[in-house]
Formats: C-alpha cells, sequence, structure tokens
C-alpha cells in the first residue's frame, strides 16, 4: 500500500516536474529573439567590440555603410576593407607578426590557408521586418538605443537585435508609428504575414501591446479577442476561427448558452461579425424555416402568437409606412435571413406568373441603362434582353 502511494506521488512529482520544465522553456523563448524575425545565424569569427571601443573605435569605423542603409538586405559589415584600416592583412598573410594581429587566424579561427582557400563563410540572413538605418541615423538615434551598449560584448549576435519593446520606446504612435505594418511585412490582404522559413510569427510573452500568445493562449483567448477584435485582424481573417469554431462541439461554441433566443437582438444591427462564420441565405433561412418562420416554411411548426410581420393589408398591399418595400430598404439584411430571392421575384418579376409588381423608384428608367452596362446579371434575374431594349435599359 505504502509503495503505491509512493509511486503516485513520484508520479505526481514527474508531472508538476513536466510542467515547471515547459513553463521555463517558454520563458526561455520569450527571452529570445523570434525566428521569424530574426532568422538563424551562423557566425564562425573571432571578434571583441569592447576592445575595439577600448582602442579609440566607433561604430562608424567599422559600419559606416550603415549610415545610407535603408534594407535589412544591406549587410553592413566590415570587410577587408574597413579592417585594413588598422590590420596590415597582407603582412598577416605572410606570417609577419603586426600589431595589432592580423594574421587569418586572429578573425577566422581555425582557419589555415594551406588547407583551404577560403575560411568558413558568414550566414547571416536579413531580418524579415522594414527597416531603414538611414532614416534612424538623420533621426539622430544612436546605435546603442537599438544595439545595447556593446562595451561589455565581444562577438556581436542575434542578442544585439533589437526587441519589440526597444522599438516601442519611440514608436509609441505620437514620435513615430506605432501600426504593425510600419515594421512587419503584409500579406496582399493587408494582414500581417506570420509563416517564414525560418519560422512563425507569434507574440510572445512580454509583449509590449499585451498580445501575449502563450502556452494555453489558444484554450483562453476568448475575453482578448471580444474585447480587442481589430488587434486580432491583424493577422488573423475572420473565417480563420471557424477552423475551430465550427459549432460542432460545445467547448468550442463562441456563443452563450441560449444564444439562440438572444440573437436577434445582435443580429438586428446587421454586424458583420454574423455574416463571418453564418450565410443568411442557407445557415439563416434553413433555420428559421425549421422554426416555422419564412414564405416555406411550415406554419404548424411557429410557435403561438408569435408575428413576424404587421397584418397583411398594411404590410403587402397598403402604401404607407408599414409597407415591406419600406423595410427592406432600411433593413434588407433581415428581410434574407428568412425571404429567398426567389421570395421577392414571385411578384416583383416579369417573368411571374403571380404578379409582376415593379419594386423601382419614380424615374429610375433615366439611371436603368448605365447600371445595365455596368453590370447587367442583377437586371436580368427579373427581365428579359428583349424587354430591358424596350426600356431603353441596353
Amino acid at each position: 500500500m505504502l509503495h503505491r502511494q509512493n509511486r503516485h506521488v513520484l508520479l505526481a512529482l514527474a508531472a508538476l516536474a513536466t510542467l515547471v520544465g515547459a513553463g521555463v522553456a517558454w520563458a526561455a523563448t520569450a527571452r529570445e529573439r523570434s525566428l521569424a524575425v530574426y532568422p538563424p545565424q551562423h557566425v564562425p569569427l573571432r571578434f571583441d567590440h569592447a576592445q575595439h571601443l577600448e582602442a579609440g573605435a566607433e561604430c562608424a569605423t567599422c559600419h559606416d555603410a550603415a549610415r545610407a542603409s535603408t534594407s535589412p538586405k544591406d549587410r553592413n559589415l566590415p570587410g577587408h576593407e574597413e579592417c585594413g584600416t588598422c590590420h596590415d592583412i597582407e603582412e598577416g598573410r605572410k606570417g609577419k607578426p603586426t600589431d595589432p594581429p592580423s594574421s587569418c587566424n586572429t578573425c577566422h579561427p581555425g582557419f589555415d590557408a594551406t588547407v583551404r582557400k577560403e575560411p568558413a563563410k558568414l550566414s547571416m540572413p536579413a531580418a524579415n521586418l522594414h527597416f531603414s538605418h538611414q532614416q534612424h541615423v538623420d533621426k539622430k538615434v544612436e546605435c546603442s538605443v537599438c544595439h545595447g551598449e556593446m562595451k561589455d560584448v565581444k562577438l556581436a549576435t542575434r542578442n544585439q537585435l533589437p526587441k519589440m519593446a526597444t522599438c516601442f520606446k519611440c514608436h509609441d504612435g505620437s514620435a513615430a508609428s506605432n501600426t504593425c505594418a510600419t515594421c512587419h511585412p503584409t500579406e496582399p490582404s493587408g494582414r500581417l504575414r506570420l509563416a517564414f522559413d525560418s519560422g512563425l510569427l507569434r507574440p510572445m510573452q512580454g509583449n509590449p501591446l499585451g498580445m501575449d500568445h502563450g502556452p494555453r493562449f489558444e484554450f483562453n483567448h476568448g475575453s482578448r479577442a471580444s474585447t480587442d477584435r481589430m488587434t486580432c485582424l491583424q493577422c488573423h481573417s475572420e473565417t480563420s476561427c471557424q477552423t475551430c469554431h465550427d459549432g460542432m462541439q460545445k467547448p468550442l461554441s463562441i456563443h452563450p448558452n441560449d444564444y439562440i433566443t438572444l440573437h436577434p437582438v445582435q443580429a438586428r444591427t446587421n454586424s458583420p461579425r454574423c455574416e463571418s462564420c453564418h450565410r443568411a441565405q442557407s445557415f439563416c433561412v434553413a433555420c428559421h424555416e425549421r422554426s416555422g418562420v419564412g414564405m416555406d416554411a411550415d406554419k404548424s411548426l411557429r410557435s403561438r402568437n408569435v408575428k413576424v410581420h404587421p397584418d397583411y393589408r398594411s404590410w403587402v398591399e397598403l402604401p404607407g409606412p408599414q409597407h415591406h418595400g419600406i423595410a427592406a430598404s432600411r433593413d434588407l439584411t433581415s428581410c434574407i435571413s428568412c425571404h429567398r430571392e426567389e421570395s421577392c421575384m414571385s411578384c416583383h418579376s416579369e417573368l411571374s406568373s403571380r404578379r409582376q409588381i415593379n419594386p423601382h423608384p419614380a424615374g429610375f428608367a433615366q439611371t436603368c441603362k448605365k447600371l445595365a452596362s455596368a453590370n447587367d446579371r442583377a437586371c436580368l434575374k427579373c427581365h428579359t434582353t428583349e424587354s430591358l431594349a424596350q426600356k431603353g435599359c441596353r
């Protein structure tokens, strides 16, 4: 019995350790620069920034090209020409002693020119950002503002590239723009590009805009999405929500309990949020007809004392403020949630065998030709090409 209890304790401790480990791993990731923004680098060099600063070198001594750089694709790294202003590279190649040291091995550790022609190549992919050094230099922004103090840094790596929080010290929406597209590439749709060869762009913990996508964000993002929808739309389309929120599983339902009773209040506001998931001419009509509401619905299914429209004469026959034409011109979305296009055409089409009531306002004939020439598909729903020509609309 005691052995079984100990086993359960050990299993619990192991599970706790796993969770803690996962949290630590996530926290460590959050402290790193995003691979989607700054791809991995391979820099097989030996260098000491602190040593060069102590010798009197400045940033522009080695990185003068950054002054005119307008793209992250510009390397802005010193080559032999820049290094040669202090290091006698030619003498170093001959194996002669120099001060400062200038042999190939000084900067390229392990390189032996007698074994191979060239040292190991650097791999420093461009950052997946919009950025101009020139623009920042012109604004008198010091290098240390973005890259930090280099006096204790040896070889510079991705750790010396600015984090988003650093950028927001200036890009606060006042001194400089703080829109996402200012720095991040976008898709043709205008949304941020998320997928890169080096990784997936994802807000990390500590995000200055409060958009942390932590380990359980996919389960607890609802409150943020409901209060700050426009921020979500910077990256996600409305339809991306449907990947999970398809209404088939209750835990993934985005609506509160008994929403079927409450939804008319929100639906009447003509909110586009409804249409991002539901099609009025299929989803809404089908559900309403199952409830006995709609022209083709079985009225016996309708709850008692449910009055959808005013009395028939006021709604259909008599002109006035309660006529259905007035309601349709004000809020067609409400109409199409119960009526299909054919419902209107049964009375308002030249092709109808029931009625042929003209729904157009007075003087419409003067503008019909312009509308028909732009797109006559809507016209041909109710008219023939011959009748359009006879009316002077073609």
